[in-house]
């Protein structure tokens, strides 16, 4: 590109034209991402900038679309990246970036730009959806302190002084189920920054046919603690509440011999972990007999999960599950869920007892105990807050480990689970 004649006016449409001749001179992958849109890839034969007297016009196109921008100023030049002031027709203003995807530090700029553009997507289906709900707050922002991740939108919406929190969850996201971590950890903080509002409700949007793990899991969080309402959407501005009540049906089969212990190999501090439970259980739970214990006796579809599953038994019959982690892992309270709602199921319906895992023991109908078990100082600061959420049905411990748990399994402390009371939340009408 040639520079505009006439004097260059800093920060004006001038600059801009020289600033993307640069960018586009040094750039080997550039790409240019307007919030909200997908990326366009730039070449000559798709991209041309026009300068003018007082004004640069910038214009993009593709197979389905084309954007036509006037370029005002230069709102960030740095090496493979470059941040535009520009204005839409109608005088409406907004910012283009042009990025190198060939530079290492801005090879997540498209995976950014997508979430953007579901971020505006999920406003839109929150405007459809909660007509009558004002969107107050709604962003992808990464937020380390309150485990808050960029990869799913949040959202506050409020009606006078009632309020309710969203979450969102893209297409292409690889683990739309851990959304709901992130979820209940948005409505606890939001309760605790808006002590005034009466915030209620947590709306999740899922991708239709990834909503089963969500429904399965809300069945058994708190209906005192919170109304949870889930959305499937098929990424076209199509949404549909669903009822978790109707996904009852549990993908799981029950493992006639269950996993035999697993000799221990560096790298692996879990099945060391599970040895040293393995091996010393009464130093655990004193109630729990120290045989038979079992290794991931109910199986899922797609198998290892990442985490340890123990079924135990206690003296007077009642099975345990015993989630066993040595690192941190926000999700270690749903992922724990997913296992016990899945003994849960073969227990309801006689299948555990007439298995061959505790012959000549006279099993329970209690919902089985759920233990959490990890070092001490590993335990996520959020999972508390997960469990807070848990149905009381679900009898929860938390126990602690010291630092020395190879050499000797000692309890550092116990924590019961901490659930909501009062009054269920009232309905809500939602638009159809």
């Amino acid at each position: 590109m040639n520079a505009a004649p006439g004097k260059a006016t800093r920060g004006g449409p001038h600059e801009a034209y020289l600033a993307i001749e640069r960018f586009l001179k040094a750039s080997k992958k550039p790409v240019l991402i307007e919030p909200g849109e997908d990326p366009f890839a730039l070449a000559s034969d798709s991209f041309t900038v026009t300068p003018r007297v007082s004004s640069l016009t910038i214009e993009c196109w593709d197979e389905k679309r084309t954007l036509v921008r006037r370029v005002a100023s230069v709102r960030l030049e740095r090496p493979g990246r470059i941040e535009l002031h520009v204005e839409h027709f109608g005088s409406k203003t907004g910012t283009l970036t042009l990025i190198d995807l060939d530079r290492e530090t801005h090879r997540d700029a498209a995976r950014k730009g997508a979430r953007l553009k579901f971020r505006e997507r999920f406003r839109q289906s929150l405007h459809r959806q909660f007509p009558d709900w004002r969107v107050v707050e709604l962003s992808t922002e990464q937020d380390l302190h309150n485990s808050f991740s960029p990869a799913y939108p949040r959202a506050l919406l409020r009606r006078g002084s009632t309020a309710l929190a969203a979450i969102g969850v893209a297409e292409n996201s690889p683990s739309p189920a851990d959304a709901l971590t992130f979820g209940l950890i948005w409505l606890d903080y939001l309760r605790r920054r808006e002590p005034r509002l009466t915030i209620e409700t947590l709306a999740l949007f899922a991708p239709a046919g990834h909503e089963h793990t969500l429904c399965h899991r809300v069945r058994f969080l708190n209906p005192l603690a919170a109304r949870y309402v889930i959305f499937v959407h098929d990424g076209a501005g199509y949404e549909q509440l669903v009822d978790p009540r109707d996904y009852t049906n549990l993908d799981t089969r029950l493992d006639t011999g269950g996993k035999p212990a697993r000799a221990p190999r560096p790298g692996q501090p879990e099945a060391w972990l599970e040895a040293r439970v393995r091996a010393d259980l009464e130093s655990l739970d004193a109630t729990l007999l120290t045989q038979p214990i079992y290794g991931q006796v109910a199986q899922f579809a797609g198998g290892d999960r990442g985490i340890i599953d123990l079924l135990a038994i206690d003296r007077d019959g009642r099975l345990a599950v015993i989630e066993l982690k040595v690192d941190q892992d926000i999700h270690l309270p749903l992922q724990a869920l997913d296992y016990w709602m899945r003994v849960k199921w073969h227990l309801d319906r006689g299948e555990i007892a007439e298995s061959s895992h505790f012959t000549g023991l006279s099993l329970l109908a209690e919902a089985p105990r759920l233990l959490l078990v990890a070092p001490a100082l590993e335990f996520h600061p959020a999972n508390e807050i997960v469990l807070s959420f848990f149905s009381p049905e679900i009898p929860v411990e938390r126990i602690g480990l010291g630092v020395q748990w190879r050499q000797e399994l000692k309890v550092m402390f116990r924590a019961s689970l901490n659930t909501y009371s009062g009054k269920p939340w009232p309905l809500l009408s939602f638009a159809r």
